[in-house]
């Protein structure tokens, strides 16, 4: 379980970063990194004049992939919690039986219980 919340952890890595290029690098109305190239039209004459929509499709798979990924990350993030708590827990009860176990079954280096005290008369008066 620990190997594919590592992978699913890096591939939720690459999506975020991969979904942050996406954003950016669209032309919106204010330009955003495609605005960097001198004009909006660079990514268009670089990818061809259905880029907006290609553009447009990365980022809606890309979002998707985000939340699913971050749903399942957490998921998976409070399983494992859980079992190791769980884990511990129970480590920590098998060691509380065996010292219960191993102080009944030690000998006793107490002496029975001692008669009590007498106590002095009260003196008549």
């Amino acid at each position: 379980m620990q190997i594919v919340h590592v992978l699913l952890t890096m591939i939720y890595v690459f999506c975020c970063l991969f979904l942050a290029f996406v954003v950016l690098l669209q032309p919106g109305e204010g330009g955003g990194l495609a605005g960097l190239a001198g004009s909006s039209g660079a990514v268009e004459n670089a990818m061809g004049s259905k880029a907006n929509m290609a553009m447009k499709k990365a980022t809606a798979w890309a979002a998707a992939l985000f939340m699913v990924l971050a749903v399942t990350l957490g998921v998976m993030s409070t399983r494992i919690n859980k079992s190791a708590s769980f884990a511990a827990e129970a480590e920590k009860d098998a060691q509380a039986l065996k010292a219960g176990a191993a102080a009944s079954h030690a000998p006793s280096g107490t002496p029975g219980a001692a008669p009590p005290a007498e106590t002095p008369a009260k003196t008549a008066q």
